[in-house]
Order: structure tokens, then C-alpha cells, then sequence
């Protein structure tokens, strides 16, 4: 039973460090694929860096230096396989927490497509303070217009020192856009008469 418990423990393993490494490529490929960027900032929760992935990083880092000091051979294989998936959770989880601003839209999580934003479907923005920044909101349009709800938001956290270049991008891909879409005059006298 102990040796069928060891083998299911060191297939986990190699299934976990297999999965991290494609989510680090993918995250990776997905990353050079951008065109056009302009800005990108990171998001993550410590300082701009993913809070678990970090945390699990720093576990791994703090097991590795005991692991070393006891002098541990047998264990060595197992710390570096965790080393390993904590390196690639990191780096995927890092590039997914950071904003892009490209010249084709907004990229608020490189490995989720429906937080990609082109400039085109943008019909509408909102910004108000926040800590250390502003967040805007934009409002826009759903490509699959099968979907009932039509329109939906992306929230984004800008940061003070990257605050002057965002909103500069915003009003050229935006604000012409936007304020050339008058309101038609009504005359409520003309409809009331009707």
C-alpha cells in the first residue's frame, strides 16, 4: 500500500510540474504575441506581484535552504520538482497579472481572452479616484450578439506614475471617437403634438 501511495504521490508530482511548465509557455507565448504595446504596469496584490505564487515561491525558497542545511539527498528530487512548479506559478501568474495597453486595446489578463478589450468595442468610459491611482471603467459592446446581455465592463487600477500616459492613450484612441457621437436633438413639443 505505502509503495502504490509513494508512486500516485510522484505521478502528482510530475503531472503538476508538466501543467506549470505549459501554463509558463502559454503565458509566455501569449505574451510575445502582443503587438503594438504602449503601457503595461503590474496588478498583482504584493507590490505588483501575484499574492500565492509569491507566498508559494518564498514557502519553496525557505523548505529549499532547510532542505539544503540537514543535508537531505533523499529529498532533493521532490524540492526541486516543487521549486520547479513554483517558478513557473510564478512566472504565468505574473505576466497574467499585469495590464497591457496596446495600440489595438486593452489586455487587462494575457490568458483570458474575454479581458481583452479592442478600442473599437469601447463605447463609453468612467474614471474616479482610487488609492494610489485612478480606475476607470470601461463600457463596451459584445462581438456575439446572440449573448442577452449585449454590454459589459472591465474595471482597471492605473497607477499614479503611469496615470499621465494612460489617459493620454484613452483620448486618442477615445475621446474623438466618443465625443463626435452627438445626442439628436428632440423636440418634445413636435413628439407631444403627434
Amino acid at each position: 500500500m505505502k509503495e502504490i501511495l509513494l508512486i500516485f504521490f510522484k505521478g502528482v508530482i510530475i503531472l503538476f510540474t508538466i501543467s506549470s511548465t505549459l501554463l509558463a509557455g502559454y503565458s509566455l507565448q501569449n505574451k510575445f504575441r502582443l503587438r503594438g504595446v504602449r503601457l503595461n504596469w503590474r496588478a498583482g496584490k504584493m507590490k505588483g506581484y501575484p499574492l500565492f505564487a509569491t507566498v508559494f515561491l518564498g514557502l519553496i525558497s525557505t523548505l529549499g535552504i532547510i532542505v539544503y542545511l540537514i543535508d537531505d539527498t533523499a529529498n532533493y528530487g521532490y524540492f526541486l520538482a516543487y521549486a520547479w512548479i513554483g517558478m513557473m506559478w510564478f512566472v504565468s501568474s505574473y505576466l497574467a497579472s499585469k495590464h497591457y495597453i496596446t495600440d489595438h486595446g486593452i489586455v487587462k489578463n494575457i490568458n483570458e481572452p474575454s479581458q481583452t478589450i479592442p478600442w473599437f468595442q469601447i463605447l463609453d468610459f468612467v474614471e474616479k479616484e482610487s488609492l494610489n491611482g485612478k480606475e476607470f471603467t470601461f463600457t463596451y459592446s459584445e462581438m456575439d450578439k446572440s449573448l442577452s446581455e449585449g454590454y459589459k465592463q472591465v474595471r482597471i487600477k492605473v497607477p499614479m506614475n503611469k496615470l499621465k500616459e494612460f489617459q493620454k492613450i484613452v483620448s486618442l484612441k477615445l475621446k474623438s471617437r466618443i465625443e463626435a457621437e452627438n445626442i439628436p436633438d428632440i423636440d418634445l413639443r413636435k413628439i407631444q403634438e403627434d
